[in-house]
């Protein structure tokens, strides 16, 4: 069970050093059906329409540079090129970096292993990641991100098998999941008798699944969170602007960010962020956001904006 208060799951904090001396901290959590995986508690994303001035390559370098070990990417993303040469230039050691791609939905077990080995690890020129994720639980677009319901279900587990033996051939450190139900994680659980270490969802302020996230605890399920400010990645969600007043409200309390107390509200709840800017600024402040809590009070507030904006939609 992940706490739902102060941080009280497992977490080793990281210490980088930074070019100018400061330092940012970054904890971690162990992940996987044995917990022998370590990940950094927040990715950069290159999904490349969040990157509005910069390209994957410099942003992903930049992201190394300053601390940063996670980066977050993806078959459909077609950035895993760019990732895996960000990576050899920074000249960071790939054992010091956690990887997370994603292969498309449910294609079945020798789909997979022929892409993962045939695509995703050339691409990105490693010989293993350390998390991959089967990006959907559906394979319609209009299904997108998981309106497919049990349909696929066969389809799904198979893909999830095909995983398994990637990882017991050291190519796959953690299996994961992304954009599924609860119903769908728990065909896994009970089908093969572990649970994916992650799943990864949209997840902000306007928009967060309690009910949810409650199962993925009950299942030892990390959640992380796509589109973690809303923004460009977001599907047409309700969103909270971070020039928001009562955002800004909440933040001066702790002089920080209304970027930083969204992500800080996240890592709180248990939940992984990826986040993405070509800003040094932003950047640093997204891995300094660990640096300060936030009282119960003020959690249990962030979590009830969604219901405050149904009420004054109705007013």
């Amino acid at each position: 069970m992940f706490s739902v208060r102060m941080p009280r799951f497992p977490v080793m904090a990281l210490v980088f050093a930074l070019p100018a001396a400061a330092a940012v901290f970054v904890p971690t959590v162990r992940i996987g059906p044995n917990k022998d995986v370590e990940m950094q508690m927040i990715a950069f994303g290159t999904y490349r329409h969040s990157l509005t001035s910069c390209d994957v390559i410099s942003g992903v370098m930049q992201w190394l540079e300053l601390g940063g070990r996670h980066i977050d990417t993806a078959h459909d993303y077609g950035t895993e090129p760019d990732v895996g040469k960000a990576i050899r230039l920074s000249n960071v050691p790939r054992k010091e970096i956690f990887i997370t791609t994603k292969i498309p939905g449910p294609i079945g077990r020798d789909a997979v292993k022929t892409l993962v080995l045939n695509e995703t690890l050339p691409k990105l020129g490693t010989e293993y990641v350390d998390l991959l994720l089967i990006h959907t639980p559906c394979l319609e677009r209009s299904d997108f991100p998981n309106k497919c319901g049990s349909k696929l279900r066969a389809e799904r587990l198979d893909t999830y098998r095909g995983l398994m033996e990637l990882r017991a051939a050291g190519k796959i450190r953690a299996i994961g999941v992304s954009n599924y139900l609860a119903e769908q994680v728990e065909e896994v659980v009970a089908e093969l008798k572990e649970a994916p270490a992650v799943n990864q969802v949209e997840w902000h302020l306007a928009y967060h699944n309690e009910t949810l996230r409650q199962r993925m605890e009950s299942s030892s399920v990390r959640l992380e969170a796509w589109a973690s400010l809303a923004g460009p990645t977001g599907q047409g969600s309700p969103s909270i602007s971070l020039a928001d007043e009562r955002l800004k409200k909440v933040a001066g309390r702790y002089n920080m960010s209304t970027a930083q107390l969204e992500l800080r509200w996240e890592t709180l709840r248990g939940v992984v962020p990826v986040t993405a800017t070509c800003s040094r600024e932003h950047a640093v402040g997204d891995m300094n956001s660990f640096n300060f809590n936030l009282s119960n009070e003020d959690l249990d507030y962030l979590d009830s904006l969604p219901a405050l904006m149904e009420t004054s939609l109705l007013l």
